[in-house]
């Protein structure tokens, strides 16, 4: 029986939409190629570029000051949410020599403000399950309240790491546990690279109820969205009442030997992130770095010479209560200060997001929805950022750069 004979298939003639289709493939795979290699190269932003066209610049952190020690990361848009901090992650690995800042000597924010003092009403003690509370009485007279949440046999573990939490407006200290995976993770979380010092302390204190909202936050406020800061971060004097409380607070973990000095971060969401910036460049001498989510620029500017504190800044492509490009253009100001700055912009979901939010595809219902949003997922980045930053004072916990005396808080 005969084989039958192959089939030849004539061949095609391309067309001019083929090889345009062809042309457009090869054209765009050497753009990727050419981006890929701009980003690997660019460490900040430019402050020449306008925040709504950045089209990816943040997508890795900015210089030295990364949570990876300074090295490139790669894009993670698309990755299921959650990866970053799920049980099944990989264990964080602690850098090797993390960088030490030199404490900056005396105030380094300008006097700026006025108190508030007009409460509408006095917070009681907060109900922190499983942690212990600090009581002090302000400068004011108000009594005030802050949570410490600390892993156990922290006695022996000593001194550990400190973040100071600064909570949301509309919260109190319970947030920690409410949105937060914090307290597991200070279990174990090593920040400092030693075996002996796994785990960190949180202390989270309590902030005040004002009467009414302050003129930045009148101007700020949305018609999803109408805040009132719980701290005080628009008077940058030093006889801030919320600043000399946390002193306060801070001093006693330090007389009883559990905090070190090294490492002391604040950490803050929305307007609790306007303070926790604040009581960064205020306590320059006491904290080592801090980190913001859904927050832009506080109002305190900085006055000394050299860089600001390290900072990590996490916040949505779309947040209608402070906008990714009001957050960008803090970052652009941190940059053009040399100030050691990392960047995570987000989507809804805590994926990686390439670029801000369109308008039109940012309403404000979603927008205030993501700004309430803590980004559980993606705190193994921020624990990773504070371990690459310590202060470069004495390790013994027992010494203050100033006594509460000194600066005047409250016992």
């Amino acid at each position: 029986m005969p084989r039958p004979r192959p089939r030849h298939r004539p061949q095609r003639t391309p067309t001019p939409a083929r090889l345009d289709l062809r042309r457009s493939r090869a054209l765009l795979a050497a753009l990727v190629g050419a981006g890929l290699g701009i980003a690997a190269a660019c460490s900040t932003p430019s402050s020449g570029v306008d925040g709504g066209d950045l089209l990816g610049v943040f997508e890795r952190d900015a210089g030295a000051g990364t949570a990876d020690g300074g090295q490139a990361r790669p894009a993670v848009a698309g990755r299921d949410a959650g990866a970053a901090g799920s049980a099944s992650a990989p264990a964080p690995q602690t850098p090797r020599k993390p960088e030490a800042r030199p404490p900056s000597e005396g105030s380094c924010v300008a006097e700026q403000g006025r108190p508030r003092r007009e409460l509408r009403k006095t917070l009681g003690r907060p109900p922190c399950r499983g942690a212990q509370v600090l009581e002090a009485r302000d400068a004011d007279g108000s009594p005030r309240y802050a949570c410490v949440i600390a892993p156990s046999g922290v006695e022996t573990r000593a001194p550990l790491p400190l973040i100071v939490f600064f909570h949301a407006d509309g919260d109190n200290p319970t947030s920690v546990d409410k949105e937060t995976g914090l307290r597991k993770l200070g279990a174990t979380w090593n920040l400092t690279g030693d075996p002996a010092h796994a785990g960190f302390i949180i202390l989270a204190p309590q902030g005040r109820a004002f009467k009414s909202p302050s003129q930045g936050e009148r101007e700020r406020g949305t018609k999803m969205y109408t805040a009132i800061a719980p701290f005080d971060a628009e008077f940058t004097g030093e006889d801030n009442v919320d600043v000399t409380t946390v002193d306060a607070f801070v001093d006693k973990l330090l007389q009883q030997k559990l905090v070190d000095r090294r490492r002391i971060y604040a950490l803050g969401a929305s307007y609790g992130g306007h303070m926790a910036a604040t009581y960064a460049m205020m306590r320059a001498d006491r904290v080592a770095a801090f980190a913001t989510f859904g927050s832009d620029a506080p109002p305190a500017e900085w006055a000394c010479p050299g860089p600001p504190p390290p900072a990590m800044a996490i916040y949505r492509a779309c947040d209608d209560v402070f906008p990714c490009e009001s957050v960008e253009r803090w970052l652009r100001a941190r940059d053009a200060l040399s100030a050691h700055t990392s960047f995570l912009r987000l989507d809804e979901a805590s994926r990686d997001e390439p670029h801000c939010a369109l308008r039109n595809r940012c309403s404000a219902k979603k927008g205030a929805i993501n700004h309430a949003r803590w980004p559980k997922s993606r705190e193994a980045d921020l624990l990773r950022f504070f371990a690459g930053r310590t202060l470069a004072v004495s390790p013994d916990a027992a010494g203050t750069a100033e006594s509460a005396a000194e600066r005047g808080s409250p016992r």
